[in-house]
């Protein structure tokens, strides 16, 4: 593993749940783990909504980004097994190949093209039998390419993580 690239739901869901004020340990400990990366596409997200979470992130990581279109090789093979693999209908895959800023599938490319772990708290959660309509989860997407995927509390588990 050469670091850690993270999903936008673990800082949305930090900055509610542990918010900068009250809990600035954990805001730290983002900010000091080594290769600890964001990608533009959820960057830009973070940033959409004018928030203590848009101004963290605009301080501390708008030097910090890594570049999606640097993977274009591995958002292509991305894209292929979701339309082809059978296990989506169209509107089940389409809700990650029709949107270029959709972070999901840039996501699990950056990471298989940098060997990455994608910090994400969705499930590992995939189709059950007949192809289905709901959106892909990147646990169950990025197993099939080799990416790993950790919790936020795995996460913190790994990184030895102790709010004092």
């Amino acid at each position: 593993m050469n670091g850690y690239l993270i999903d936008s739901n673990i800082l949305i869901n930090s900055n509610r749940f542990y918010r900068q004020q009250f809990f600035p340990v954990v805001w730290h400990f983002f900010l000091k783990v080594p290769n600890f990366y964001m990608l533009d596409r959820v960057y830009d997200e973070l940033i959409s909504k004018p928030d203590d979470l848009c101004n963290w992130t605009k301080y501390n990581y708008s030097k910090r980004v890594t570049t999606a279109d640097d993977c274009i090789s591995e958002y292509t093979q991305v894209n292929k097994y979701l339309s082809g693999s059978g296990l989506w209908t169209p509107a089940g895959y389409q809700e990650w190949t029709s949107k270029y800023e959709k972070a999901d599938p840039w996501l699990i490319a950056c990471a298989m093209k940098n060997s990455y772990t994608i910090i994400t708290d969705e499930n590992n959660t995939g189709p059950n039998g007949k192809a289905t309509n709901n959106e892909p989860k990147i646990p169950f997407v990025a197993q099939h390419f080799g990416v790993s995927t950790e919790s936020f509390w795995e996460f913190l588990k790994q990184e030895h993580f102790v709010a004092n």
